[in-house]
């Protein structure tokens, strides 16, 4: 923290939040941590309107903004202004684009923390791109070794000198999210003391981290057949018609009628004993909850998301195009994802299964 910065006189405090729900999830460590060392403060958060459903049951916040693209420069003024009525002592921005950069810097907010990369003028608190590139990113070969995005947040606040350093993300499910789900489970005739395993379709992203829906099936099939577990597919709104076809090979139950809400969606992962998974936002609800994971990561880079991972087997081919973070495969055959066997993936889910130490999920 420069000497001369004072934080005893901030009283009202802006964080703009991460714009994907497992950045959002890997950022509530910071936010936490923000809490804590400003207890008296009002502390705002900026996020996409549908993300704050997440945040139920938690205390960063007073209160929670809806953000959203500027739309042109009536749009951007309009955030500006609002921002500079509230007369914020302190942004925090984690996002790294210029124009959440630029509201605060336009809003005339005294002290603004972020990454610099891109926007050096606009955050007077931070890390430069040249200390950035230092610090965090690695050389592994001719690759780029990232940061896992908890550390970076973290590293961030680090230039405040804010008490604590914590990773693990912290979510939490209110009674009525959890009365929800349960009544839910009944309906498609699941009593509240059977195991569920979750499949995680993770088609938003793109067509690159699909694994095949019938390997999936063949998965489910195995863990209801030894383990008497119940198999529920989880799709977003775009991945109904991919959901259905995977529960149809699998003999599982297709969450789309209707598709979860967030918090929904939060409090079954929760309840879930066993998730199988792509690179997903889902696989960090189950992180949060620590609950067990076997995530198939295909073109993505682990190292944004190498973090807590006590409760996760990684499975992930190492292949000279890899990780090529590419939505659509451009060599078009799929390897990375091709390579997973059935085998290798149930063999995981049994050795987190037989690991005793997971905690048991709520009934």
């Amino acid at each position: 923290m420069p000497a001369s910065l004072d934080l005893s006189r901030v009283r009202r405090i802006y964080v703009r939040a991460p714009n994907w729900l497992g950045d959002l999830v890997m950022a509530t460590a910071s936010f936490a941590r923000i809490r804590a060392a400003f207890p008296a403060a009002e502390i705002v958060g900026g996020m996409r309107p549908h993300l704050s459903a997440l945040l139920a049951g938690t205390r960063f916040f007073d209160r929670i903004e809806a953000t959203s693209k500027a739309g042109g420069l009536r749009g951007l003024w309009r955030q500006v202004a609002a921002m500079r009525r509230a007369r914020y002592d302190l942004a925090i921005v984690l996002p790294n684009s210029l124009e959440t950069g630029l509201i605060p810097f336009l809003a005339r907010v005294p002290l603004r923390l972020g990454y610099r990369q891109g926007r050096p003028l606009l955050m007077n608190l931070g890390l430069s791109a040249k200390i950035r590139r230092r610090w965090f990113q690695r050389r592994q070969g001719p690759r780029r070794w990232p940061t896992p995005m908890p550390f970076y947040y973290r590293d961030l606040l680090d230039r405040l000198a804010l008490p604590g350093d914590g990773i693990h993300p912290r979510l939490g499910v209110l009674p009525e999210e959890a009365a929800w789900v349960e009544a839910h489970l009944r309906g498609l005739g699941i009593g509240p003391g059977e195991r569920l395993l979750l499949l995680v379709v993770g088609a938003n992203f793109g067509a690159s981290k699909l694994w095949m829906p019938e390997r999936f099936g063949e998965v489910a099939r195995h863990f209801q057949r030894e383990h008497g577990m119940r198999a529920l597919v989880l799709v977003g709104p775009a991945e109904v018609e991919l959901g259905r076809k995977i529960a149809a090979a699998g003999e599982a139950i297709a969450l789309t009628e209707p598709v979860l809400p967030l918090d929904k969606l939060k409090a079954l992962v929760a309840r879930g004993d066993l998730m199988i998974t792509g690179d997903t936002g889902p696989r960090h609800l189950a992180v949060a909850f620590d609950r067990p994971v076997v995530c198939l990561m295909g073109p993505n880079d682990p190292n944004y998301t190498d973090y807590c991972m006590e409760r996760t087997v990684l499975i992930r081919k190492d292949l000279p195009c890899s990780p090529c973070q590419r939505k659509v495969c451009p060599l078009g055959h799929h390897q990375c994802m091709k390579d997973i066997s059935v085998a290798e993936v149930v063999a995981a889910g049994e050795r987190l299964l037989a690991t005793r130490e997971f905690p048991v999920s709520p009934r």
